[in-house]
């Protein structure tokens, strides 16, 4: 089983897409739209994501760039007749601090239809899909929704509000883990000590808490989920390295 086809087994494999209207093309689908850019953007560099919500896929690769795809639509099956517009609104931000650093963030036009979905605050959905290079230091601060993580082989700092985190680690580390959740609970392939926290709340320390590669992971309302990667399934250019 290769990479990607265990990250998309493990990955909110909870997370019900919708329901299968294939079958009836006559039914209406709800409107999306996509775009993708690139970012040059050289390894070992730390990258800052913040003011997303929805979906946030990040995966690592040997490009000297940064790939951003932006999936956005809306979930109502009959959208506003300028719906088409507003969804084109949505757009990435970056920011090159300096030449090691780079910020991306999310411009949301000022519409009741573009709020974060969580609360019911909103019909559109959006979703993240990034890679990254693979030492690259991940920083990311989520407003919402669930946050997958793979194959970078950089520190990771990502905090969530809502949503499920799940960060698929090369094996065998060693790492310096620590994650929690407020309310929910948190799993992980390496050894470590776990304890729970107000009846409710999880919280996980890897044993070499002094390890180089430090794995930082907090959510509010959800689980943590740090998963051990087999060498078979990582990329062949990480494999035969």
């Amino acid at each position: 089983m290769n990479y990607k086809a265990l990250a998309s087994c493990i990955a909110f494999c909870a997370v019900v897409t919708g329901p299968l209207l294939a079958a009836d093309q006559s039914i209406a689908r709800p409107l999306e739209a996509s775009s993708t850019e690139h970012v040059k953007f050289a390894s070992g560099g730390a990258l800052r994501f913040d003011k997303s919500f929805g979906d946030l896929y990040v995966e690592g690769w040997d490009q000297p760039e940064v790939e951003m795809t932006l999936i956005k639509s809306f979930e109502s099956y009959q959208p506003p007749k300028d719906a088409s517009e507003r969804l084109e609104g949505v757009q990435f931000t970056t920011e090159h601090v300096s030449p090691s650093e780079l910020v991306i963030g999310t411009i949301i036009p000022p519409h009741p239809f573009f709020r974060h979905p969580f609360g019911g605050k909103g019909p559109v959905t959006v979703r993240y899909e990034l890679h990254v290079p693979r030492s690259t230091h991940l920083v990311i601060h989520h407003g919402g929704g669930n946050i997958l993580i793979g194959n970078v082989t950089g520190d990771i700092e990502a905090t969530n509000r809502e949503g499920d985190i799940v960060v698929m680690l090369p094996a065998p580390g060693p790492y310096a883990i620590d994650a929690q959740s407020k309310m929910g609970t948190v799993a992980s392939d390496f050894a470590g000590k776990g304890h729970m926290r107000y009846f409710i709340g999880d919280r996980f320390a890897s044993a070499d808490e002094k390890a180089p590669h430090k794995i930082f992971l907090r959510t509010g309302f959800g689980g943590v989920t740090v998963k051990e990667v087999p060498r078979e399934a990582l990329l062949p250019e990480t494999a035969t390295k």
